[in-house]
């Protein structure tokens, strides 16, 4: 399966799904990052600011920003990337690859050790 295809199923799958889907596309992802930075420098002011700070936070890696899943202990220093809709065909793709072609548990174990909200329907999709 392309990347196309894929994500075209993905986005028909998350249709389903509740507004707040775990897995958003990159423009929804990076608006995410900016209300963050805003909710840090500024404070939260609304609910939707109080739900966002209790999930996610930014990671500022190089000159990039990333948004990651929040930590209980900020000192902790492994997290989770928030991957963006189109970044998880890339992320499946390598993870099946990093382990020699297994099966989907081993991909999804693979796809988790670094990143958020890896499913396994997301995993399946396409097969």
């Amino acid at each position: 399966m392309n990347q196309a295809t894929f994500e075209l199923q993905l986005r028909q799958t998350l249709e389903g799904k509740a507004e707040n889907a775990v897995i958003q596309p990159t423009i929804q992802r990076d608006q995410q990052i900016q209300d963050l930075l805003r909710i840090n420098s500024y404070g939260a002011q609304s609910t939707f600011d109080y739900n966002i700070k209790k999930h996610y936070e930014v990671l500022h890696v190089g000159n990039v920003d990333r948004l990651i899943s929040r930590r209980k202990d900020l000192n902790e220093h492994e997290f989770k990337v928030v991957p963006s809709l189109e970044e998880v065909f890339g992320i499946i793709k390598t993870a099946h690859e990093a382990i020699g072609h297994g099966g989907g548990n081993k991909i999804i174990a693979e796809g988790k050790r670094e990143w958020s909200n890896i499913t396994q329907e997301v995993c399946y999709l396409g097969n």
